[in-house]
Parts: C-alpha cells; sequence; structure tokens
C-alpha cells in the first residue's frame, strides 16, 4: 500500500509539472526573459525524468538546446 501511495504522488508531482509547462507556454511571454523560464520548465522536466520530445513540446526549446542542458 505504502509503494502504491508513492507512486500516486510521483504521479501527480509530473502531473503537476506539466500542467505548469502547459501554462507558462501557453502565456507566449517568451519573448524578454521567456527563455530562462523555458529553461527552469525544461531542468523541472529533466528531474521529473520526462523525455526530450516531451520536453521540447512543452518548452518550445529544440532537442539541440535540451541536451545542452541535461549535462
Amino acid at each position: 500500500m505504502e509503494a502504491y501511495n508513492k507512486s500516486i504522488l510521483e504521479y501527480q508531482d509530473v502531473r503537476d509539472a506539466v500542467d505548469y509547462a502547459r501554462e507558462e507556454a501557453s502565456e507566449k511571454s517568451f519573448r524578454d526573459g521567456g527563455n530562462q523560464k523555458s529553461v527552469e520548465i525544461a531542468r523541472k522536466c529533466f528531474q521529473k525524468r520526462m523525455s526530450l520530445e516531451e520536453i521540447a513540446e512543452l518548452t518550445g526549446l529544440s532537442a539541440e538546446q535540451l541536451e545542452k542542458l541535461k549535462t
């Protein structure tokens, strides 16, 4: 039961990160300083072990940019 509860919490964390990233991306405030926000979101997504494709879709960053951030 403890493992199940832990997996539910982890799922909710990932879902919250995705929801947050989508909200930020939809605001289209990436002109001035927006790229920095995308980088912050990408780093959070990496912590949640999301795939490069998902992170690229959510942040608008290219795969090459994400590879550089990952290292």
